[in-house]
């Protein structure tokens, strides 16, 4: 009985619902980065003139220090190693303190410094690297022809080339976010001869890797952000941000046109802070006719909750020019995608952090990284009629399904990010009182199709 007065309360409502409008569903992400989050930098240029592809020599090339790890005070300075060498990159005094406001920066080993060469004709150079990593650096042709110079470099090294280090954690607790430690240099001819890159031994290195499924990826995530709505806009008339600056972030999907006024963008001795709730993310799409630079600067992810892999920068520059030049800075949680598919490149030098580089061209030298492959959180697929977001639809939604038709502010308050999507019974986009009866059909019928 009270499950049909239920229904009669349902119906009852119609009427007034002449004045309530509807809402619009949320954003949802649709595409995915299942494959491309695996890698700290993906290479996708051939070496020389392919068909249309023009050859952009070697798609990665790093020189020092690591990848897949962060053995370093955060700041990095040039004094915290012993035996021979002196530490690097030189960052303390060249870029603002990390602030409370900002997740720290992760020191240690991460074991994500995967490289992928993903072009028939691509090929990688490394000098004086250690790569920490689970798959190692994976190329399309075979491998003895992918690697066209490698020098004094090792794969999971367990000597620890380049170097140890200990951690003292925070230099100035209450102040800042800073890290120090100390360490010790470990030169090649202590490093494992088992762990070398070069051939023959070719450690970590796997030739004939089919990416299809991963070049898929990158392709849908072309189409996809290039038709994306803007949900906000960031200005820098004169292109240069030489200013601290946070940006928060509403919940689910932001997509962020930069404004520069045709000006090449740059932070410039700065901290930019991305800050957001849960399941938060941020597509920052860099206009195409302009190019990126960051500069003595900080670009750090804030203590709201939102994963550290959740920043996207994103171009699609028709040209073979380099699109974004990162140098000493810090950059903790933010992916690089340059998708022109024209010779385009990314130069990183002297930067520490948890980053990620997609373009045809990547360069990275005297940098300490982690890999922060652009992950947006991935939300389940909501329930139909599932109105108070428990995971099923049963008797207990018809409550949550009225208030949400009569007072939406008040629904929004009781179950905060439950999406629209499970109120829109009839599919329409919107959630109004045409729901009505296929809401009754649901529960009548014992679930929504």
């Amino acid at each position: 009985m009270k499950r049909w007065n239920q229904f009669s309360r349902c119906a009852a409502v119609v009427g007034a619902l002449a004045a309530t409008g509807t809402m619009p569903l949320f954003a949802q992400t649709n595409f995915q980065t299942t494959e491309s989050r695996q890698y700290i930098a993906i290479g996708t240029g051939p070496e020389n003139i392919f068909l249309v592809r023009p050859g952009v020599g070697p798609a990665v090339s790093v020189s020092g220090y690591e990848l897949g790890a962060n053995r370093a005070p955060v700041p990095s300075s040039s004094d915290f190693l012993t035996n021979g060498s002196s530490g690097g990159p030189s960052l303390l005094f060249n870029v603002p303190s990390i602030p409370l406001a900002a997740l720290p920066v992760f020191v240690g080993n991460c074991n994500n410094g995967n490289i992928a060469i993903t072009h028939p004709a691509g090929v990688f150079t490394l000098s004086e690297t250690g790569i920490y990593g689970n798959l190692g650096i994976r190329t399309a042709q075979p491998a003895q022809a992918a690697d066209i110079g490698v020098g004094n470099s090792f794969y999971n090294d367990p000597n620890g080339y380049p170097n140890t280090f200990t951690s003292t954690g925070p230099t100035n607790p209450g102040v800042n976010n800073n890290t120090g430690g100390f360490g010790t240099f470990v030169p090649a001819q202590a490093a494992s001869p088992l762990a070398a890159i070069a051939q023959p031994v070719a450690a970590g290195v796997t030739g004939n890797t089919n990416f299809t499924a991963l070049l898929a990826e990158i392709a849908a995530a072309r189409s996809t952000i290039n038709t994306l709505p803007q949900t906000a806009v960031m200005n820098v008339p004169s292109g240069v941000q030489s200013t601290d600056r946070t940006i928060l972030l509403n919940p689910g999907r932001n997509v962020i046109d930069i404004v520069t006024n045709g000006n090449d963008l740059l932070f410039d001795t700065m901290t930019l802070l991305v800050d957001g709730p849960p399941g938060a993310y941020a597509i920052f799409r860099v206009p195409a006719d302009i190019k990126m630079g960051i500069s003595n600067s900080n670009l750090l992810i804030g203590t709201g909750g939102m994963d550290i892999n959740s920043v996207l920068f994103y171009s699609i520059r028709p040209d073979n020019s380099s699109h974004f030049e990162i140098s000493n800075s810090i950059i903790n949680g933010f992916a690089f995608w340059s998708l022109g598919e024209e010779g385009a490149s990314i130069v990183v030098s002297q930067a520490q952090g948890c980053a990620q580089f997609v373009a045809d061209k990547i360069s990275i030298d005297g940098s300490r990284l982690c890999n922060c492959g652009f992950a947006p959180a991935i939300v389940a697929a909501p329930v139909r009629g599932d109105a108070n977001c428990d995971g099923v639809f049963n008797n207990f939604d018809i409550d949550p399904f009225i208030l949400r038709l009569t007072n939406p502010a008040a629904y929004a308050a009781a179950y905060p990010g439950c999406p629209a999507a499970t109120t829109d019974i009839n599919g329409d986009g919107v959630v109004n009182n045409f729901d009505i009866d296929p809401f009754v059909n649901c529960v009548t019928s014992g679930g929504c199709p």
